[in-house]
Order: C-alpha cells, then sequence, then structure tokens
C-alpha cells in the first residue's frame, strides 16, 4: 500500500507542475492584454491633466492681467484726483425734458400732472395711418422715456427717487485705454446704479463735464468696440462703413463678457438720451430685438452666398444632381463639422418640393445659430438697463434711429436751426458765417461729422427732428456760433452747450485753415475752451 502511494507521488507532483505552468501562461497572456489599456488611460488621464492646467494658467493669466490693469487705472485715477484735474460738477444733472405730442383723451391716452395729455403705446399704434413716419416714431421715443424714468420695474414697486435726484454715476478713464477702462469700471456697477446720471472724466484733461464730456465718450467708445484688435465685428459685405458681429469672435476668449458690456451701453445711452457713434447693420438691429430673420438678411452677411440662395428659388431643380442635403459644413479654426439644419438632415435631399424649406433653414441657421452666443450677451447686458418688452414696439428701422440718430447731415437743415451771437447773423453782410456755410456746403459726410463732433460731443443729430433737436447740458440746444473779434486765435468749442467759437476772420483761407487745424488738433482732447 505504502509502495503503491510511493508510486503515485510523482505523478502527482508531475500534474501539479503542468497545472502550474498553464496558470502562469494565463496571467502572462491576462498581463499582455491589460498592459495597453492602462497605457491607453494613463496617456488618456495625463492629457486630460495636461489640459486642464493649461486652462488654468490661461484663466490665471487672464486674471492677473485684469488685475494689473485694473491696477494701472485705479492708479491713474488716483494720480489724476491727487492733481485735482477732476471736476465735478456742483450740482445733479437735471433730467432730460419729456417733449410729448398731445392726443385725444378717447385715444387711450392719460393726463399728467402738469395737464399734459400722455399717450400710451395702443394709442400711437392707432394713428399710425394718419401721421408720418417720423411723428409715429417721436411719439413712440418719448413713450419710452417715459417708461424708462419709472425705473427697472415699470413703477410697480416702491418708487425710486428721481433721477435728477439720484448721485453721480462717475466714470474715470484714459482716452487712449477707453474701451478696457470703462469696461473694467462698469464690471462692478450694480444694474440700479447704472441709473443713475453719468459723469465722465479722461485722465490727464480738465473738461468739466456738464453733459458734453459724457457725450464725446459715449462717441469715442463706440467707436472704439470695432476695433479690430477685439475682434468682435467685421465690416459689412454690402458696404465698407457698417459692421456686424464675427461669427469666430470666440478667437477673443472674453468675447462674451464684452458683448454683453456692449449691450450695456447700448442700454446706458437709450437711457440719457444720447447717440452712439455706431454703424451696424440692419440686421444687427433686428438680431437686439429678437425679430425673425429671411434669406434676404443675407445680403448683407455675404453677398455671394446671398446670390446663391436666390439662384436656388429660382431655377428648377429637376434633372439636376446637386448633391444638397438639409445639413450644413460648419467651420472653426480650419477643422470642419457637419451640422443637420433638420432631425436626419444628412440623408434628406433638397429638392424642387422642400428647396424653400432648405433655404429658410439655412439662412436661418447662418444668420441666428452661428452667431447666438454673441447676441444672448449682447441682449443680456441691454437688458441691465431697458426692459426688452419696451423696445419690442420698434421695429430695426426705429431702433436704429433711437441709437444713432439720423445716418447724414442736412446742411440746409443745419443753417436753418443754428443761433448766432455776439454780433454774427446769416445775412450777405456778415462775411464770416457766409464763407462758413459755403465752406460746410463744400465738405462730405465725413467731414461735416468731424466738426459736429468738435462742437456736441458727437456727430450724430436726432431722428427725425434733426438739428432742431440737438441736447445740452440742460435740454434742448441749438447749435450756436458765437463771434470773438481776436482773429490770432483758432475756432473753440463748448461742447456742453453745443457752442462755437469763431473768430471774425478776415479771409475764406484763414477761416478754413484754422477751423481744419482746430477739428483736427484739439478736436480729440476734451479741455477747458
Amino acid at each position: 500500500m505504502v509502495g503503491v502511494l510511493l508510486e503515485h507521488r510523482p505523478l502527482f507532483a508531475a500534474g501539479s507542475s503542468s497545472s502550474s505552468s498553464s496558470s502562469s501562461s494565463s496571467s502572462s497572456s491576462l498581463a499582455h492584454v491589460l498592459q495597453p489599456v492602462f497605457l491607453l488611460a494613463w496617456a488618456w488621464m495625463s492629457t486630460v491633466m495636461m489640459v486642464s492646467v493649461l486652462a488654468l494658467c490661461s484663466w490665471h493669466r487672464r486674471r492677473m492681467q485684469r488685475r494689473r490693469e485694473a491696477a494701472d487705472l485705479a492708479a491713474a485715477i488716483q494720480l489724476s484726483i491727487n492733481d485735482h484735474i477732476v471736476s465735478i460738477p456742483p450740482g445733479i444733472l437735471p433730467a432730460p425734458p419729456v417733449r410729448l405730442e398731445s392726443l385725444h383723451s378717447s385715444r387711450g391716452g392719460r393726463v399728467s400732472p402738469a395737464g399734459i395729455e400722455v399717450p400710451n403705446i395702443k394709442s400711437i399704434e392707432d394713428l399710425k395711418d394718419h401721421l408720418s413716419i417720423g411723428s409715429i416714431f417721436r411719439m413712440k421715443r418719448d413713450w419710452l422715456r417715459r417708461e424708462l424714468s419709472k425705473g427697472r420695474d415699470g413703477g410697480k414697486a416702491e418708487p425710486s427717487l428721481p433721477r435728477s435726484e439720484r448721485r453721480l454715476l462717475q466714470i474715470v478713464v484714459r482716452r487712449d485705454h477707453v474701451f478696457q477702462d470703462s469696461y473694467l469700471q462698469f464690471a462692478s456697477i450694480s444694474d440700479d446704479d447704472l441709473r443713475n446720471p453719468l459723469s465722465v472724466h479722461f485722465v490727464g484733461e480738465v473738461g468739466r463735464d456738464d453733459g458734453g464730456v459724457t457725450r464725446d465718450w459715449y462717441s469715442v467708445l463706440s467707436k472704439e468696440i470695432f476695433n479690430p484688435q477685439y475682434a468682435l465685428f467685421t465690416l459689412s459685405a454690402a458696404d465698407d462703413y457698417t459692421f456686424q458681429i464675427k461669427q469666430n469672435s470666440g478667437v477673443n476668449p472674453d468675447h462674451l463678457d464684452f458683448f454683453q458690456f456692449i449691450g450695456t451701453i447700448v442700454g446706458k445711452a437709450l437711457l440719457d438720451g444720447c447717440l452712439l457713434d455706431a454703424h451696424f447693420t440692419r440686421l444687427v438691429y433686428k438680431r437686439i430685438l429678437d425679430k425673425p430673420v429671411t434669406y434676404h438678411d443675407m445680403a448683407s452677411v455675404d453677398v455671394q452666398f446671398y446670390k446663391s440662395l436666390c439662384w436656388l428659388l429660382e431655377n428648377k431643380l429637376e434633372g439636376m444632381d446637386l448633391s444638397l442635403t438639409f445639413s450644413v459644413d460648419k467651420e472653426n479654426f480650419g477643422a470642419y463639422e457637419e451640422v443637420e439644419l433638420k432631425e436626419k438632415g444628412k440623408e434628406m435631399v433638397v429638392t424642387e418640393q422642400n428647396k424653400r424649406e432648405y433655404v429658410d433653414l439655412l439662412a436661418s441657421w447662418r444668420l441666428k445659430e452661428s452667431v447666438e452666443p454673441q447676441f444672448q450677451a449682447l441682449r443680456t447686458g441691454l437688458a441691465r438697463v431697458v426692459d426688452p418688452i419696451l423696445l419690442q414696439h420698434f421695429d430695426e428701422n426705429e431702433l436704429e434711429w433711437l441709437i444713432g440718430g439720423l445716418p447724414t447731415i442736412d446742411t440746409a437743415d443745419w443753417r436753418k436751426n443754428t443761433v448766432y451771437k455776439a454780433g454774427y447773423s446769416d445775412t450777405s453782410e456778415c462775411h464770416v458765417i457766409r464763407w462758413f456755410w459755403q465752406l460746410i456746403e463744400s465738405w462730405d459726410q465725413e467731414m461735416r461729422a468731424r466738426l459736429l463732433q468738435f462742437v456736441t460731443g458727437t456727430s450724430k443729430v436726432p431722428f427725425p427732428e434733426g438739428f432742431k433737436g440737438l441736447r445740452g447740458s440742460e435740454g434742448l440746444r441749438s447749435f450756436h456760433i458765437v463771434r470773438v473779434s481776436d482773429s490770432t486765435r483758432l475756432p473753440q468749442a463748448h461742447t456742453c452747450f453745443n457752442e462755437l467759437i469763431l473768430p471774425d476772420y478776415d479771409t475764406y483761407e484763414e477761416l478754413h485753415n484754422n477751423l481744419t487745424t482746430a477739428i483736427f488738433e484739439t478736436g480729440n482732447q476734451f479741455q477747458l475752451r
């Protein structure tokens, strides 16, 4: 028995060795299989960590840059204050007067405490067929000003202080950094404080803001938003002076914050009754109002693409193999992504029967979806000051007039609504005034706008009043030309009062040279004049 057991021991040992070898082989195979998986997971985790670190470093650099900019601005402001340069007006800016055309009470208007009958928006809409476009717009604009004066809640809650009794919102900026300085300061202003009247000071300049410096700030800032370095806007495809939002503005990491800031400035300008020197395409105004767009709006964005859409609609597609589906290739810095215009759009071929739907969806995507984040940010900023519901009563043309005023300068209207002081008059005997208007007639629109900005702080005039509706620090204020006898000095301006101080020159050439010099050499700096 013992011998049998002994004889079996070698067999048992041999079997154990074979089993151990098999187990070792299986473990080795499993290790070979898992090793690439572990390597892949390690590489993925390393990539995620690297991207996260790079993103964190980029965020930290932007944050530190903003802190440095804010510190530089604070230092400049403190230096300006220490040098006694800042000049704050002793009184509070008065509220802009609201001039309303009275309507009969049967139209649904209400009577103000002053006895003036004030129309509501419904009564204004009822008169569309009876009054001119200018009259209707003026009434709607005055209605908007009255609604804005009630506060953000429409006066439903406890009423806030009247605008004339609110404290000044003081903004101090460097002229050559007006966009960044204004952006940094507005980022810390509450929605309620945005309703306070502005008092603007340019560092290093001694102008006192009775309204003229504020209008100058609006004009300079509104031009700066189109600066190519911010990559926010690009020129329209239809002309070389109107701007549209840039689709790939995301190249600027702060672009959405900047668009929100621009929307806030637009709302603040509407509240203050000031004009912006901004030339947007009609599409931008429609998108601000969130109104429907059509393929015709593509004409200002991409002329060739618009012509292609028109060709599709005007020609029969039977027998043509255009290889078009309800999808579009989205380009993003060299990379392309196919986007469906509707569910299962990649599988849906464009035919004669569905081409109109395709054109509408494609145009909507190009005009809306591709730049929707930018417009959402713009509208968010606008809503900080102006309730978007109030603007729904205006169309895109009227919104353009609200924001920018008249697109051209009518010299006949300008001359008709100019006031002369200290001996000047618009007669044949007054040679300086005769030469002045002769010079203005010879200038193009740009030069006229430069002169208007030199005197009033803005290159725009209100619509539909034109020069009759110019405003000064205390409300309506016509364009004034004031005579001085010293012909050795350059023309000067009091922008708060729309006054041109014009010396009594001896010749036309002297007037031309000195006025041009004053506009270009002193017109960009706000000084006490």
